[in-house]
C-alpha cells in the first residue's frame, strides 16, 4: 500500500458533451491558488491479518502484518519545473486547496501516455479506468503517467465545476472564449488559464510532451471523429472499447483541454482526445477500456 504525504513546496450545470474548440484568443497570467494552511499526512497503517490452524496434538499460530510504504511528495506552489524522475509528482493544487498528483507507470524513457480520469467532478467514472491502470502490467517501452482526477473540487462535491464554479474544460487557453458568468453550467472562469488546475495541467503536459493524452467525459457513449494518426488512434480506441464514432454537438467549445493538448503536441504529431463514456460503467468495462488504453499505447 503507498501511502502519499503532502509537502508543500515552492516551483519556479447543466451537463454538455466536449468537443473541439472554435474561437481563438490570446493567453492570459493567472493568479495561483492558496496553498492550504496544514499537511495533509493520510494514514499509512495497515490492519494486520491473522490465521490460525489446529491439530489434534499442536496448535500453531501464523500473524502476517503488511506492512505500508509512506512516501512525501511536494506540491508545486505554482507552474514551474517538476521532477519527472519521480514516480508520483505533486502538480498543483486546485482551488478548494486539495493536491493533484500525478503518477508514473511502466518504462520510464518510454513513449509517453498521459490519462486523466476526470476533469468534470459529476463525470467522475473514469477514476475507475485509472485505477485498473494500477493493476495492469504497462508494455514495454511505454511510460504510462495517470491523474484521478484534475478537478477533485469537482470530485467531492460531485458538481460539474471546481470550487471558484469554472466548468474547467473551457478554460483551457488555446481558443479560450469568455462564457457565460459563476454559476453558469459552462462558466469559462475569468481569462484563458484563470483556475490553478488548468495551470497545473498544462505544466505538466508542456514539460511531460506525452505522446498520447486521453481524458474521460460522460455520458454520451461515442467518440468523435479525427483525421490522420489522431483519427486512427480514436477508431482503435472505438473498436477495442465497442464505442461507436460520432459527431459531438451542443455545447459551446472554446478553451477545451484536449484541443489546447492537441495544438500544444502538434510539432510531434501528439494525440489528445476525449472520450465519453455512458451513464455507468461496470467494473467489467473499466477492465475493458484499462486494456485499451495499454494497446494505444503500444500501438501508438
Amino acid at each position: 500500500m503507498l501511502s502519499i504525504a503532502v509537502l508543500a513546496a515552492s516551483c519556479s450545470t447543466s451537463t454538455t458533451s466536449d468537443s473541439n474548440a472554435t474561437s481563438d484568443t490570446s493567453p492570459a497570467a493567472a493568479d495561483s491558488a492558496p496553498l492550504p494552511s496544514t499537511t495533509v499526512v493520510p494514514s499509512s497503517t495497515s490492519p494486520s491479518t491473522t490465521s490460525t490452524s489446529t491439530t489434534s496434538t499442536t496448535s500453531t499460530t501464523t500473524t502476517t502484518s503488511t506492512t505500508s510504504t509512506t512516501t512525501t511528495v511536494a506540491i508545486a506552489a505554482a507552474p514551474g519545473p517538476l521532477d519527472l524522475s519521480q514516480d508520483v509528482v505533486g502538480i498543483g493544487y486546485s482551488a478548494g486547496g486539495r493536491p493533484i498528483f500525478a503518477e508514473r507507470l511502466g518504462d520510464p524513457g518510454g513513449r509517453r501516455v498521459l490519462v486523466i480520469g476526470a476533469i468534470h467532478g459529476d463525470e467522475d467514472d473514469g477514476l475507475a479506468i485509472v485505477d485498473e491502470l494500477r493493476r495492469r502490467a504497462v508494455p514495454d517501452d511505454i511510460e504510462l503517467w495517470i491523474i484521478e482526477s484534475m478537478n477533485p473540487d469537482g470530485v467531492a462535491a460531485q458538481d460539474r465545476h471546481n470550487d471558484r464554479g469554472v466548468d474547467l474544460n473551457r478554460n483551457f487557453p488555446y481558443r479560450w472564449g469568455p462564457i457565460g458568468v459563476e454559476g453558469d453550467g459552462q462558466y469559462a472562469g475569468t481569462g484563458p488559464a484563470s483556475e490553478p488546475e488548468t495551470q497545473a495541467v498544462t505544466n505538466l503536459i508542456t514539460q511531460l510532451r506525452p505522446d498520447i493524452v486521453i481524458w474521460y467525459h460522460q455520458d454520451l457513449f461515442v467518440i468523435s471523429p479525427a483525421q490522420g494518426r489522431e483519427g486512427r488512434v480514436r477508431a482503435r480506441y472505438a473498436e477495442l472499447t465497442g464505442l461507436p464514432i460520432g459527431e459531438i454537438t451542443g455545447g459551446t467549445y472554446t478553451g477545451v483541454a484536449a484541443t489546447w493538448a492537441r495544438n500544444e503536441l502538434a510539432d510531434a504529431d501528439g494525440v489528445a482526445f476525449i472520450v465519453e463514456l455512458g451513464g455507468t460503467l461496470s467494473p467489467a468495462e473499466a477492465a475493458t477500456h484499462a486494456d485499451a488504453v495499454l494497446v494505444v499505447a503500444a500501438e501508438g
